[in-house]
């Protein structure tokens, strides 16, 4: 598990806090235009607003495009495996009630090898929050159908389109 370090020096004040103070030391490693990089950056922005110290946080994925997140962000944060975050993220809630969870995946994770831990979590109402980065294929594998793809889309592993309708997982929620 990777831990907060001190804020950067665009402090102007000791424990004052600037939307830099949520930085990670890794730079994101996305493809240019990926809209990995507007939820990052609205975390950022919503721990700033939230006034969350980067201590009262942790930030935990699973696999995919989406896994490297909690290394972007200066909180507590683990990578967890392949559709495992969910689980993971609420054992950290049962451990330490004070910690604000903040868990994240893509929907081939969250809905496709972890659905069955997104059920779980849902059905048990766990204080956290999740946030799933559909783009409805499987994108760090080169692009295969992910749970969500819409039915007739083609994609390398189906050249003559997905055979199966999408899942909706809002009224799952």
């Amino acid at each position: 598990m990777s831990a907060p370090t001190a804020p950067p020096a665009t402090t102007t004040e000791p424990g004052q806090l600037t939307k830099d103070t949520y930085r990670g030391r890794i730079h994101p490693d996305w493809c240019p235009g990926c809209g990995d990089f507007s939820v990052l950056a609205a975390l950022q922005t919503a721990m700033f607003e939230l006034r969350l110290q980067p201590h009262q946080a942790c930030v935990i994925s699973g696999i995919g495009c989406s896994s490297n997140l909690p290394g972007y962000v200066n909180t507590y944060g683990m990578h967890t495996l392949h559709g495992r975050a969910l689980a993971v993220a609420t054992g950290v809630r049962c451990g330490n009630h004070e910690l604000k969870v903040i868990c994240t995946g893509g929907d081939g994770d969250g809905y496709g090898i972890g659905g069955n831990h997104f059920v779980h979590t849902m059905r048990r109402n766990v204080d956290l929050t999740y946030i799933v980065m559909d783009n409805q294929i499987y994108g760090l594998t080169t692009g295969q159908c992910s749970p969500t793809s819409v039915k007739g889309m083609k994609t390398k592993s189906t050249p003559h389109g997905s055979v199966e309708n999408p899942i909706n997982p809002i009224p799952m929620a």
